[in-house]
């Protein structure tokens, strides 16, 4: 009787973590079903992920999340050591796949390391925005990960403000998150000031940007619909 009350609450943890993960591929299993049984005017719905995006672990997440609804959760202190250990694996992926200059990459490796302080928010759906300090009005570096890893946007200021190239970065994130299988990735008209690099794939629906201003880097990949892209 105790080993089984032992088992059953790490059980009932092993079912939610494996329910969380496949959210995003019943959710495409029964709009597939709807496209399919619908009666369209067009040939097609621009505003549905293409096949070649439902097929990419990022384009089908990042598509899923910007299709549900959520409250904005305000800005409110975090444990520094568990969001610290959140921190780890993606600071860890970008070294790997050199999406920063070295020396951005040792300074924002040693901010978290150092950090006093770091608070948590949300503006999306399954997303969570870390941002880290380490003295007031000093240098800081912000991340926001989605539920299930995908690091989606990275911006600060860490002192620095030589060896940036937007354009390097953007294409290195880009291969970071394995997006490089779409082939229609196009440049797009910078937006804002500094020195932006932003890129869209319709397929995808993915639009993706890197930029450094007055010392303040920032690089993020966002789901978005062709006609909200069209607008911009």
């Amino acid at each position: 009787m105790k080993l089984r009350e032992r088992w059953l609450p790490l059980c009932g943890t092993a079912l939610l973590m494996i329910l969380c993960t496949a959210l995003p591929f019943v959710w495409f299993a029964v709009r597939d079903r709807q496209l399919d049984s619908a009666q369209w005017s067009t040939a097609a719905d621009s505003s549905f992920l293409s096949a070649a995006g439902r097929e990419n672990a990022v384009a089908r997440e990042l598509y899923y999340w910007r299709q549900q609804s959520a409250d904005a959760v305000m800005s409110q202190p975090a444990a520094l050591s568990t969001a610290q250990e959140a921190a780890a694996p993606c600071l860890d992926t970008l070294r790997s796949a050199q999406v920063l200059p070295d020396n951005y990459m040792d300074a924002a490796e040693e901010l978290v390391a150092q950090a006093t302080e770091c608070y948590t928010s949300s503006e999306a759906a399954g997303t969570t925005t870390y941002s880290f300090h380490r003295e007031l009005n000093g240098p800081y570096l912000t991340m926001t990960v989605t539920e299930h890893g995908t690091l989606t946007g990275l911006n600060g200021k860490l002192g620095l403000a030589d060896g940036f190239d937007s354009a390097q970065v953007a294409k290195a994130y880009r291969t970071m998150l394995g997006l490089d299988s779409f082939t229609d990735w196009e440049d797009a008209e910078p937006l804002g000031h500094g020195s932006p690099a932003p890129c869209y794939s319709a397929d995808a629906q993915l639009y993706l940007v890197a930029n450094m201003d007055l010392g303040y880097f920032s690089v993020s990949v966002t789901s978005m619909s062709p006609e909200t892209y069209a607008g911009l």
